[in-house]
């Protein structure tokens, strides 16, 4: 359906469920809903998955660092979740090696650290590969690129990342929440919700063309990330937990190393931060900065700690400098603080638990903190919420959450073959865009020009990009080159604007060129 459809529908009838907000635990929620059986509907004042859901990590791992602070229950959770994940996405998250380097400014020994990576291995049930202890001669020999001077040992694990980018998972989430049945508009902003006949009665304006609406629903349920006080004062609902902040910067620079592996240090003030692989480049970061506004920014500082600090660590032909900075990405982590309890503790080791909180007289449910790691565990506890406020949920046949089924992936395959596509682009196609692949190989089948790449650059075939329009929801540019593909990311913004394949891409998206 077009956004006009979706809109339409949004305001023409009644809901079981409103869900504000487009980000991971809208989109989870949505979908477990509308697998569920409950008629649910989706706002969002932005782009889907443009808030903090677009400037993770893109790690979905089981929180290593939390065993420092003993929460060994909740790593084993976080671990669970990860493991059902990874198995249920199977395309879309891969399994990567993690090497740690001791040096002078990691708090832990070799052997302490290996009996820490052996213990989170045990809590994630073995299902990842068997981590190992490496001297620092070892170290040298594996990864040439970590400058080894003044390193004791290293330890190497596994966890998971995300092939493509975070904000497109949440995108394919949201589109299964939509093949079920659920209605999604973005660039939707909630001016007020009242209570009316026991229900829901919430004012809207379309912010493309300034329009007013008003949606019925039943529930509704805060999904608004780091603004979801803001959004429980413009609902009246009260909120047992708290929400603080933590600023997060990463930068993007040319690939440091060829290895494939997520490379960790212990910066100078002993917090972890990584080298991690993203498409052709590498992705440094994270920092760890308390903060009390969720607008935030990459600043010179962020920018120049995080360059000094992997120079520090690193083994390159040049030190990196500013001008091999491509893109940055920053956001906050909402979390959770608990009822009486304080954050004078120190700031980097506070969890990233969740909080989902019902209030069932007023019909609200509120999703606080979390991350995209536990989003499974989230969607479950949403189901279970709404029972709660009246709704009837019903058991799906099949698990709520994975790929599409087998017959239909072995489906595409077999168009894809039809078509002359080769197995590696069928399967970036199938991690891409699901059962929505089998109509790329059909146009591909049709004209195979359009199987081609649009550029060195735009590695899109135009028989994607016309599927992605299709289906996407996509409005600007920024939509498909931020948070549908990695491209702002990958690349700087003049290459982008003077790539043919952009242009091209334009064009097919929006009509403005040839």
């Amino acid at each position: 359906m077009s956004r006009d459809q979706h809109l339409e529908r949004l305001t023409g009838r009644d809901h079981d469920v409103l869900v504000v907000g487009g980000g991971i635990n809208g989109a989870i929620s949505a979908l477990a809903l509308a697998r569920h059986g409950v008629s649910v509907a989706l706002i969002e004042s932005e782009d889907f998955g443009s808030g903090v859901s677009q400037e993770s990590s893109n790690l979905v791992w089981g929180g290593f660092k939390y065993l420092q602070t003993y929460e060994l229950g909740l790593v084993a959770g976080l671990c669970r979740s990860r493991n059902l994940l990874a198995r249920s996405y199977a395309s879309r998250i891969q399994e990567v090696r993690f090497l740690a380097a001791l040096g002078p400014t990691s708090p832990y020994s070799p052997a302490y650290a290996a009996l820490g990576a052996h213990a989170y291995w045990a809590l994630g049930r073995f299902a990842t590969g068997r981590p190992r202890r490496l001297s620092a001669r070892a170290l040298e020999s594996a990864e040439p690129t970590v400058d080894s001077e003044g390193v004791r040992g290293a330890v190497e694990y596994s966890d998971y990342l995300l092939v493509d980018n975070d904000s497109r998972f949440v995108l394919q989430l949201l589109l299964d929440a939509v093949d079920n049945g659920a209605v999604a508009v973005s660039r939707l902003r909630l001016d007020g919700a009242e209570r009316v006949g026991g229900g829901w009665r919430a004012e809207v304006t379309d912010r493309l063309t300034g329009t007013s609406h008003s949606v019925s629903a039943s529930v509704l349920v805060n999904a608004a990330g780091p603004r979801a006080a803001e959004l429980a004062a413009l609902t009246g609902a009260t909120l047992r937990s708290a929400l603080c902040f933590s600023k997060g910067a990463h930068i993007v620079v040319p690939s440091v190393t060829e290895t494939g592996r997520i490379l960790a240090f212990f910066d100078d003030d002993r917090r972890l931060f990584y080298v991690i692989p993203m498409g052709h480049r590498s992705l440094i970061g994270t920092t760890d900065t308390r903060v009390d506004d969720v607008e935030t920014s990459v600043t010179d500082d962020d920018r120049d700690f995080l360059l000094e600090q992997a120079n520090a660590r690193l083994r390159l032909p040049r030190p990196l400098r500013d001008a091999d900075v491509i893109a940055s990405r920053c956001g906050v982590r909402p979390l959770v603080v608990g009822a009486g309890e304080s954050t004078d503790r120190d700031w980097t080791e506070m969890s990233r638990r969740h909080a989902v909180e019902a209030d069932e007289n007023r019909g609200t449910i509120s999703i606080l903190g979390g991350k995209l790691s536990d989003c499974l565990n989230v969607g479950d506890e949403v189901v279970t919420a709404v029972r709660a406020c009246g709704l009837s949920p019903t058991r799906p046949e099949r698990p709520w959450f994975g790929e599409p089924p087998e017959g239909v992936r072995t489906r595409f395959h077999r168009s894809a073959a039809r078509a002359g596509i080769d197995e590696l682009s069928a399967a970036r196609l199938w991690r891409r865009h699901g059962r929505r692949a089998l109509e790329v190989a059909d146009l591909v089948e049709e004209s195979p020009d359009l199987g081609l790449p649009l550029s060195e650059v735009v590695d899109c075939s135009a028989a994607e990009v016309m599927v992605m329009a299709r289906h996407e929801h996509i409005l600007t540019m920024d939509d498909f080159l931020r948070r549908r593909t990695m491209l702002g990311m990958l690349e700087t913004s003049e290459t982008l604007e003077r790539d043919p394949g952009v242009e091209r891409a334009s064009g097919l998206l929006f009509g403005s060129a040839a």
